[in-house]
């Protein structure tokens, strides 16, 4: 286990999740995809950059063949969203008639979510579902958003390791922390 308490800039946080309860958290989300998609040859859509942890030790466990591609949207600066969504890289295999898995880190207000999920649906794949590692279902505003993997649901706070930044800080914890102040 790591530090008790980090500091990342002008921020501290202090262990929230050790690494144990992550990896049960993505074991239980493996089992989830072996069971639905073994078959399938599935396209798994990661969502950069937070996702990749999560993602290299999901698919790491999937013993069956699958496709994996890329995207990269942004609507967060610094430790907050700033409610506007760009594309930085888009998918570049095509997603017709293919079961499509998009894997991201975290859902909180799930407008990324559902900007990403409109946006692969117009290329009629023949399922399309969302695998997040962690919810905030206390934040989610998008009605109907239907996330059907996840690894875990958390409280509205903000986080770091695991994949999880601070404006590009923190991301290589292999435990996640939380804010204890926001000055």
């Amino acid at each position: 286990m790591g530090d008790k308490i980090i500091k990342l800039k002008d921020k501290t946080f202090v262990l929230s999740i050790p690494e144990a309860r992550i990896l049960e958290a993505v074991d239980k989300v493996a089992v989830a995809l072996t069971r639905d998609y073994s078959d399938k040859n599935p396209v798994f859509v990661i969502v950069l950059n937070g996702a990749f942890v999560f993602a290299a030790d999901l698919l790491r466990q999937l013993h069956f063949d699958y496709e994996i591609d890329f995207t990269k949207v942004s609507s967060y600066c610094g430790d907050s969203s700033t409610g506007c969504i760009t594309d930085q890289l888009s998918v570049t295999t095509s997603l017709e008639g293919r079961h499509v898995v998009i894997i991201e880190d975290m859902v909180d207000s799930g407008f990324t979510m559902k900007y990403l999920k409109e946006k692969m649906a117009n290329e009629n794949p023949a399922s399309l579902e969302i695998c997040v590692f962690a919810i905030k279902p206390g934040k989610v505003a998008v009605p109907d958003l239907n996330v059907k993997y996840v690894g875990m649901e958390m409280e509205d706070a903000f986080i770091v390791g695991y994949g999880f930044d601070y404006d590009g800080a923190g991301r290589s914890y292999r435990d996640i922390y939380e804010i204890i102040n926001n000055a």
